[in-house]
């Protein structure tokens, strides 16, 4: 197969771009000028979608402390996979009526479709910073990352992505985009159940403390994901 180059000068020439136009329509964050990072939902304007590599995705997720200062995945093995939704267990109890209506009407798919296409439905997005002004109007940051699933043992817990999984299971679909943290070395923060016991419940009945929300839990174990500006 013959092999061919273009020199960039004359890939711009064919654009029609010059330089500052052609890195215009690239949309490249402003990092040096990033004032907050916040939850997804609060972004206003996106201007820029970044796909997080591999590998700085299993730092992130490294650095993913739990209440009381441990690093629980500091020497898992981080992999992204697609996992069956209904083999997974659930620490949670409930699930909030608003918030799984609003991923469905207005959540990250509709965020991310000017960037991603149609391909972007809720259970094949991968891993993104986000970058784009906020509702008040400061250049922000947002990370989104698929649902992350711990694996204790012979069992896979939903750590974070209840109401992802939850209408994944809803709407027919059998599968969905994850992380998966195997080896972890800090106990799972709650007991599990199945999917069978979980409650949709409005969120003006959302417990207003977090050991109501969960099977059992053991609050020094949670997983403060905030930390780290993952917001599931």
């Amino acid at each position: 197969m013959a092999q061919w180059h273009i020199d960039s000068r004359e890939y711009l020439t064919r654009l029609g771009l010059d330089k500052l136009n052609f890195e215009k329509h690239l949309n490249l964050p402003d990092v040096v000028n990033l004032e907050l990072v916040v939850p997804l939902r609060d972004m206003a304007v996106i201007q820029s979608v970044v796909p997080i590599d591999s590998k700085l995705l299993a730092y992130l997720i490294t650095r993913i402390r739990t209440f009381d200062g441990r690093l629980p995945f500091q020497n898992s093995e981080i992999s992204q996979v697609v996992t069956n939704t209904r083999q997974l267990k659930i620490g949670q109890r409930y699930v909030y009526r608003e918030s799984y209506q609003a991923l469905l009407e207005f959540g990250a798919t509709k965020l991310f479709e000017p960037f991603l296409g149609e391909w972007a439905g809720l259970g094949n997005l991968g891993a993104y910073f986000v970058f784009g002004l906020n509702r008040t109007s400061n250049y922000s940051m947002a990370c989104y990352i698929p649902p992350i699933i711990e694996v204790h043992g012979s069992k896979s817990l939903i750590m974070d992505g209840i109401h992802r999984n939850y209408i994944a299971r809803q709407s027919g679909l059998s599968t969905i985009n994850a992380i998966l943290v195997q080896n972890i070395e800090v106990p799972f923060p709650c007991a599990t159940q199945g999917w069978e016991e979980i409650k949709v419940i409005p969120l003006a009945n959302k417990p207003e403390n977090l050991e109501d929300r969960y099977f059992s839990l053991q609050k020094n174990l949670f997983r403060d994901l905030k930390y780290l500006g993952i917001d599931g």
